[in-house]
Order: structure tokens, then C-alpha cells, then sequence
């Protein structure tokens, strides 16, 4: 009966348009995991500066969030496909460059920036392109089961890329796993060049006065849900924080205080495990109180870690630490999007994903950019602990707000049921 289960999820990759996605996805995204470890501990090796490193992550972070809602649009608007394509290939060529800079010795924090810069603003258009591919090519009956798949393969990958990246690095330079994961965008680029037909948007063509007016009707909406505004400003200022000491500081204590980047791949992977714990736990535990639960088990995720790097403590404290906030957060990331995509209005949707991932991202360049300085001033240990307490009150307030306290599945079942009459 399993074995007929798991063959009945892995029927939709006979298609090949949905087989060439996923591989193309599968290996793109093990190459997104493999390079924050390397890019980090090779801009430490020509410049060992937490501002330079925060600078740098922020020069990616910054296109991503200012092009994300035009993307979008772009998206759905114009040839998916050819968008894929296209981005893949300038993927191909930025990060090529950037792992041929380092391994030549002729990087500059200014010329990793910038192409570090065109790297993120290609996510840009990728990624809201490449789920429209997907839900186009993906039959409506079989589409949680699609999606389930890409999921899984995400949450293989956070395991598998930082580990090929820890063992790796004990043997060569990290410039060429950079120069390794450009590769994978001309992989991906091909897969979906030879995939066939995935569907053209209808409505092509763009039309400024258009994209405004409706953005402002999904915006609208966003503000007259107390429950989702509480959801996106508790991401901002998480990602603000916590996800920004973490990856700006995190690889800093771990090269002066632990074993470099073999450690620091060892906690990235067991955040990746708890992730994919996370993920089989949300299959199964459906809780009545769907936000009031995530928000109360994130705790777990929004501050131990932190704190532990500030002491610093030992490394299976960390592994540890990460374990359980991989499964919170990934937990309450399956609730959130559950959530959102169970209450908001179908044709609403897209503009309040694309709001919500706004809202949630755009903050993140800021903290990139500024806890590398603000740890200069005041210390690395005293900046982990302002961001342990900030990000903790993040996300105690929502529980505040009665919406979040008290939405129930019941009401997300009316709500859905009102949508389809």
C-alpha cells in the first residue's frame, strides 16, 4: 500500500515537461545550497571582514526584493519559458565570473558586489516565472503532489549542498564551487529549453497605470486582514534580524571560534534535516489553531542559535539548536502558506504572495548590510544578543492580535467554501 502511495506522488514526473522542471529545479537549487558556504568563506579569505561579507550578501539580497513585484508581473505576461531561459543563462555567466575573480585573486569587494548583485536579480524573475511553468504544466488534480515533489527536493538539497560544500572545502579552493554551481545554471537552461510547450500567459503585454492599480487592490486587502499584516511585518523584522546575524556572523564565529566552514556546513545541515522533519511533520499534524500553534513552537527557532553563537558554545549545541529550528520554522512555514492560500480570495492570490514575500524580504538587504558595522561598534556577542531579543518579541506579538490567537480551521473551511459559491 506505501509502495503504490509513493509510486501514485512520483506519477506526475512522466511528464516531460514536469520531469525536465524538477531536474532542472532539483540541480539549480543543490547549486544554491552549495554556494552560500563557498562564497562566504572565499570573500573571508581575500577580506576577512564582517562588513565586506554583509556588504556582499546585501548586494545580492537588495535586486531581489526591489525587482520581486516587477518579476512577477513579467511573469505573467511574457513567454515563461523564454523568461526561464534567459535567466538561467545570465546566472551561468554572473556566477561563473564571480568564481573566476576569486580563483585569479582579482575579486574586489565592488566587482563581487555588483555581479553578486545581477545573481539575486535574476531570482527575481525566475522564481515567480517558474511557479506559473509549473501550475501550467501541472494537471489541477495532481498538483499538491507536484508541488509536494519540488518541496522535498528543496529540503533534500538544504541537506546535501551545504555538506558536498563542508566536504568540499577541505580539498579545494571554494572559487570553484562557485564555478561549479554556474555550471548548474547551463544545465537548468537546457533542461528547459528541451522541456516543450509549458504555456504562454493570456493578456500579454505590460501596462504601468495596470500593475499599480493592481497591486493596490491586493495591498488593500492585505491591510484589512489584521491576522496577514501581523504574519508579514513578524517576517520582515525576523528576517531583519535573525536571518541576517545569522548569515553575516554565523560564518564569522564559526571560522574564529570553531572549525571553519567544515563546522558551519555541519549546522546549515542540520537545519536542513529539521527542515525536512518539519515538512513530514506538517503532512500529519493539523492543529485546530493553525497560526496561534506556529507561532508558539517558532519560539524554539527565533533565539536559541543566536544565543549559542554569542557565548560561543559548543558545536553540537549549534547542531542541535539548528535541528529544532529547522522543524519549527519549516512547520510553520507549511501552516502560513496553508493559511494565506486557504482564506485570501483566488483572484487575489497572486498579489498577495507576491505582497507577502515583499513585506516579509525587503528588510533583509538593511540587516545584511548593517550588522556587519553594528558588530564592529559594539561587539559580535552583544549584537547576537540585541538580535536574540528583538526577533523573539517578533514573534510573540503576533500572538497578541486576536485574529491570529483565534483563526480556526473551521473558519478557513467556511472561508473557502464562501469563495467557491
Amino acid at each position: 500500500m506505501r509502495k503504490m502511495s509513493l509510486k501514485n506522488k512520483l506519477n506526475p514526473l512522466k511528464s516531460r515537461q514536469i520531469r525536465h522542471l524538477f531536474i532542472a529545479r532539483s540541480i539549480s537549487t543543490l547549486g544554491d545550497m552549495v554556494t552560500p558556504i563557498a562564497l562566504v568563506f572565499a570573500i573571508l579569505e581575500f577580506s576577512d571582514s564582517a562588513s565586506a561579507l554583509g556588504i556582499i550578501l546585501a548586494a545580492r539580497a537588495i535586486p531581489s526584493v526591489v525587482l520581486l513585484l516587477f518579476g512577477g508581473v513579467i511573469g505573467d505576461k511574457y513567454n515563461r519559458k523564454m523568461i526561464l531561459v534567459i535567466s538561467s543563462l545570465v546566472g551561468f555567466i554572473s556566477q561563473g565570473l564571480i568564481g573566476i575573480l576569486l580563483l585569479t585573486g582579482e575579486a574586489t569587494v565592488l566587482n563581487i558586489a555588483m555581479l553578486t548583485a545581477v545573481r539575486g536579480g535574476i531570482s527575481s524573475f525566475f522564481n515567480p516565472a517558474f511557479t506559473g511553468a509549473v501550475s501550467a504544466v501541472a494537471p489541477n488534480e495532481k498538483k499538491q503532489e507536484v508541488f509536494s515533489l519540488f518541496a522535498i527536493t528543496n529540503n533534500i538539497s538544504e541537506i546535501a549542498g551545504p555538506a558536498l560544500a563542508g566536504v568540499s572545502l577541505l580539498y579545494i579552493n571554494p572559487s570553484w564551487l562557485l564555478i561549479g554551481d554556474s555550471l548548474t545554471f547551463l544545465i537548468s537552461a537546457i533542461l528547459i529549453f528541451t522541456c516543450g510547450k509549458i504555456g504562454t500567459p493570456k493578456n500579454s503585454g505590460f501596462k504601468t497605470n495596470l500593475l499599480f492599480k493592481e497591486m493596490n487592490e491586493g495591498l488593500k486587502y492585505v491591510l484589512t486582514q489584521k491576522w496577514l499584516t501581523a504574519l508579514i511585518i513578524s517576517a520582515s523584522v525576523f528576517q531583519l534580524f535573525l536571518l541576517s546575524s545569522m548569515q553575516v556572523l554565523g560564518p564569522v564565529v564559526a571560522e574564529r571560534h570553531l572549525g571553519g566552514a567544515p563546522d558551519w556546513a555541519l549546522i546549515s545541515i542540520s537545519l536542513g534535516i529539521g527542515s525536512l522533519v518539519g515538512s513530514l511533520l506538517a503532512m500529519y499534524y493539523k492543529p485546530n489553531k493553525p497560526l496561534l500553534v506556529a507561532y508558539s513552537l517558532l519560539i524554539l527557532g527565533a533565539g536559541p542559535t543566536l544565543l549559542l553563537l554569542a557565548i560561543p558554545a559548543p558545536l553540537y549545541l549549534l547542531v542541535i539548536s539548528e535541528f529544532v529550528a529547522g522543524i519549527v520554522i519549516s512547520f510553520f512555514s507549511t501552516l502560513e502558506a496553508t493559511t494565506i492560500t486557504k482564506i485570501v480570495p483566488n483572484h487575489l492570490l497572486s498579489r498577495v504572495d507576491s505582497i507577502n514575500r515583499f513585506g516579509s524580504i525587503s528588510l533583509k538587504p538593511v540587516g545584511l548590510a548593517l550588522i556587519g558595522p553594528l558588530s564592529l561598534m559594539i561587539g559580535i556577542k552583544f549584537t547576537l544578543i540585541i538580535a536574540t531579543i528583538i526577533t523573539l518579541l517578533a514573534i510573540l506579538w503576533p500572538l497578541t492580535i486576536v485574529s491570529v490567537r483565534q483563526l480556526t480551521t473551521n473558519e478557513i473551511k467556511i472561508e473557502n467554501e464562501e469563495q467557491t459559491v
